[in-house]
């Protein structure tokens, strides 16, 4: 998050429509702010940005005007529903409701409904992997304190066996209720039965889940989550996890293990997968972050015949990233996860599949959220590059996870992940 006092808004120009302009004044207004500097780390569609009381409480100001089109997740009813799930994490899990930034206050009118939060001056949870050296090791150090507070003294305050079909119907539905926004946008790359990525022939995701729900679904009930837990998020990615940052008064150092919060969970109170948000957090450090900081780099276009593109990064993924990544789930082995998941034998392949298919459900988000999208040249990507990008990528991952899946062996991690990330980074002193 921006360490900047609240003052004229510096970067790329606001994208603010009239509509999300006036909601934020009238936000203001009400609550009595002056509005400061728009914060765009985020990845919905919503407005965010650093604001002041009277008194010179800083506070972090959060706008959502309602609009059509909007994939579920980015809609006011869910937006409303972040804060019951603070309420109920902090009533009911408070080891990890304290990790929480509370909603201090929650106001809505016509067509927009607005919330603020304390300001928390720190940096995301993958900040440090783009620091080289090192950068890997403390990575883990401060996930291993996630993993406490957000999985053992959150997920697992609760559990409810899960409903026959929740894996189809959640993870593999969230995608299919999702394609029909990316099929209005881009009409001819959704619409294709088999595209052509990086050289390899992949067939259509619609086309890879329906043959897994119709002719695999023995092997998906396998990898079924047994129960469901408390929901203590539900979008776990690497910027909704704040590492605390030294205070620049006292030169204190921030400690990983307390000094972290936690923002904008999914908005819902119904019991959740805590796979799903492991799965969001590898997501993060696979496509979506290095997507937003380094933007996409494609070639080639639907044409006629088979849609045929190459899909890479603009620039070098992050080594910090690509190493992480590729640990992620040695490093799960070693901690509290494997206990929590005990009776659940699919999680890792789920974790994967999950994974998957977050990368093609962020294309269609990406097209609901107008927000400037600077990368690290200051380039803007257009919501449509990046959205074909996610698509392009996860198409691609998911056409190699169902081959193994289907196939005789066990899905070789490495190798799949590296359709993506280009392989295991190595960082000197990691």
């Amino acid at each position: 998050m921006s360490t900047h006092p609240p003052g004229p808004t510096t970067g790329p120009v606001s994208t603010a429509g009239p509509a999300e302009q006036r909601a934020r004044e009238a936000a203001a207004q009400r609550l009595g702010l002056e509005v400061g500097e728009e914060i765009l780390d985020g990845g919905s569609p919503a407005r965010v940005h650093r604001a002041r009381t009277a008194d010179g409480t800083e506070l972090v100001l959060k706008v959502l005007t309602a609009a059509s089109g909007a994939v579920d997740g980015h809609d006011l009813a869910s937006f409303r529903g972040k804060r019951e799930q603070i309420e109920l994490i902090r009533q009911a899990a408070p080891q990890l409701g304290a990790h929480y930034l509370p909603v201090r206050d929650s106001i809505e009118g016509s067509g927009w409904a607005a919330c603020t939060t304390p300001y928390y001056p720190s940096r995301d949870l993958a900040a440090c992997l783009r620091e080289g050296p090192e950068g890997t090791r403390r990575f883990f150090a401060h996930h291993d304190a996630v993993v406490h507070g957000l999985f053992v003294h959150g997920y697992a305050t609760r559990t409810v066996p899960a409903p026959a079909g929740h894996l189809t119907d959640v993870n593999l539905g969230r995608f299919l209720r999702r394609l029909p926004v990316l099929a209005r946008r881009l009409p001819e790359v959704a619409a294709a039965d088999e595209l052509v990525i990086n050289d390899r022939r992949c067939a259509s995701p619609a086309r890879l889940l329906h043959r897994l729900s119709d002719e695999h679904a023995a092997r998906l009930r396998r990898l079924a989550p047994p129960r469901l837990m408390f929901p203590a998020h539900g979008d776990a990615n690497v910027r909704n996890i704040l590492v605390g940052q030294a205070d620049r008064e006292t030169g204190s150092r921030a400690d990983p293990e307390t000094d972290y919060r936690i923002i904008d969970p999914r908005g819902s109170v119904d019991h959740w997968d805590p796979v799903y948000d492991l799965a969001k957090t590898l997501f993060s450090l696979t496509v979506w972050d290095p997507a937003l900081r380094l933007g996409f780099a494609i070639d080639g276009g639907a044409g006629n015949g088979t849609p045929r593109y190459r899909v890479g990064f603009r620039r070098p993924v992050y080594p910090g990233y690509r190493s992480a990544a590729h640990g992620f789930l040695p490093y799960l082995e070693t901690s509290a996860i494997p206990g929590l998941l005990e009776g659940d034998p699919g999680w890792r392949q789920r974790l994967l599949l999950t994974h998957d298919l977050h990368v093609l459900a962020e294309a269609p988000c990406r097209l609901s959220d107008l927000k400037p999208k600077p990368d690290a040249e200051g380039r803007c990507a257009p919501p449509e590059e990046l959205a074909l990008g996610h698509y392009l990528m996860g198409t691609l991952l998911l056409d190699d996870l169902v081959r193994q899946l289907t196939g005789p062996a066990e899905p070789d991690v490495d190798r799949h992940l590296a359709l993506v990330t280009g392989g295991p980074g190595r960082e000197a002193g990691s």
